[in-house]
């Protein structure tokens, strides 16, 4: 069996829109993610107008393991959040992001940046409240954490972050977690 994929091969992968951003799901196993894979990920979301796209390795939203591959763009507000009784890492493949830790209070615990020369990799703890920002034009990385991914009971929102509908406080809130990093 050939590791390559092609995301524009319906034999390789099955594609889900009804997402946040569009996901590509392997079918095959192995799968080998190389720079064409990266490059046609980056050509997919040219023509998704604002929407993110991710490639999914493992085959669906069932799978108990979960690794992505996440095409991010800048400007997109991405709500803190915590996986119950998980953790999750991120590991920069491209591009500038920051990622940022919370106590249940929503006080910050941690901030981060990251780029593909410095620091490469990110683990969160279990219920940890976190969230990213991309920082330049869009972020390429790679995500781990355990799976099922259950619609709507997965992410546990953060009670004390804008909720995304009031751009005026998600500029405000983006603008103190950019602060916090540069105190970092």
């Amino acid at each position: 069996m050939n590791s390559s994929i092609m995301l524009s091969d319906q034999e390789s992968v099955w594609i889900d829109n009804g997402g946040i951003s569009v996901a590509y799901f392997c079918k095959n196993k192995p799968v080998r993610v190389d720079q064409a894979v990266i490059d046609e990920l980056k050509n997919i979301a040219s023509t998704l107008g604002d929407r993110n796209v991710r490639l999914c390795l493992h085959e669906s939203p069932e799978a108990n393991f979960h690794d992505m591959v996440i095409f991010e763009r800048s400007g997109r507000y991405y709500r803190p959040h915590k996986h119950h009784g998980n953790g999750e890492s991120f590991h920069i493949i491209e591009g500038k992001m920051a990622v940022f830790g919370f106590d249940d209070l929503g006080n910050i615990t941690d901030a981060c940046l990251m780029e593909a020369h410095s620091n490469v990799m990110y683990r969160t703890g279990p219920d940890m409240y976190h969230t990213t920002v991309p920082l330049s034009d869009f972020v390429i990385y790679h995500e781990a954490r355990p799976g099922p991914f259950i619609r709507n009971a997965d992410n546990n929102m953060a009670p004390w972050a804008p909720d995304g509908r009031d751009a005026q406080e998600v500029a405000v809130f983006r603008d103190s977690l950019l602060i916090a990093l540069e105190d970092n």
